[in-house]
């Protein structure tokens, strides 16, 4: 019997199967996601070259081989897994924003800049990019609501454009804020909740990465988290230590 050639519902590559796989559930060798091989051939326009799934062969008295192991385009389990962007506990961001009075922000959109320069290969500074977040907040909240390959497992519910302005507004309005000359006015300011035009984006992004690789362990606590953390807590260190002489 011939090769069945059909395509992915999800990512819509065109694949091609041998007889063995007709009727079970494998996962899109291009996209990871999980599709019920068909009995019988639809008929379509090819776009690509299908991409062909290789049977391996067993031996007397072994196990056969996964299915997912017999479909060329998996990434092999040796390989380090990538995220789409920055995965972390939506906590972290939020925890990390406070006390590092909004620094983290700034280096959150980095971050994620950086992710999307390296796989998309794009020509841009994600160094520049979060220290002037300000500019860049809107295109990175788009660009994450508009990733086809995020978007193939689930559909983003947030507003990039709402949440990037109202992410500018807070941030205005914790500037002005602190620049009073009153210490409590600073400590005010740190609690203006502009990580809350984040969180949204954030839980997104761990959904997608739940879908795509369940079990991933979150993005680890780096230099970049150390930094803003110790700088916070020097900050309030001494936020607190002037507001206890002010009384």
């Amino acid at each position: 019997m011939a090769d069945l050639k059909f395509d992915c519902p999800h990512c819509k590559q065109p694949l091609e199967a041998p007889p063995e796989y007709f009727g079970k559930i494998i996962n899109c060798p291009s996209c990871n996601g999980e599709i019920h091989v068909p009995t019988a051939s639809a008929p379509r326009r090819a776009v690509a070259p299908p991409l062909k799934f290789t049977p391996q062969k067993t031996t007397f008295n072994s196990r056969p081989p996964p299915i997912n192991s017999a479909i060329t385009g998996i990434p092999n389990p040796a390989t380090p897994y990538r995220p789409l962007f920055l995965y972390i506990p939506t906590s972290r961001l939020i925890i990390l924003s406070i006390v590092s009075m909004g620094v983290y922000e700034i280096y959150w959109i980095y971050k994620n800049w950086r992710y999307i320069k390296e796989r998309d290969g794009l020509n841009i500074s994600p160094f520049w990019r979060g220290w002037f977040g300000i500019f860049y907040c809107h295109s990175l909240l788009r660009r994450i609501h508009s990733d086809t390959e995020a978007r193939a497992f689930i559909q983003p519910s947030f507003s990039p454009g709402g949440l990037a302005t109202g992410w500018v507004l807070l941030l205005i309005l914790s500037n002005i804020v602190g620049r009073a000359e009153e210490i409590i006015a600073s400590i005010i300011a740190a609690f203006i909740p502009s990580f809350l035009c984040l969180a949204p984006v954030q839980n997104y992004i761990n959904s997608v990465e739940e879908k795509r690789n369940p079990g991933q362990q979150y993005y680890k606590w780096s230099s970049g988290h150390i930094v803003c953390l110790v700088f916070g807590v020097i900050v309030w260190a001494l936020l607190l230590i002037g507001l206890g002489t002010e009384i």
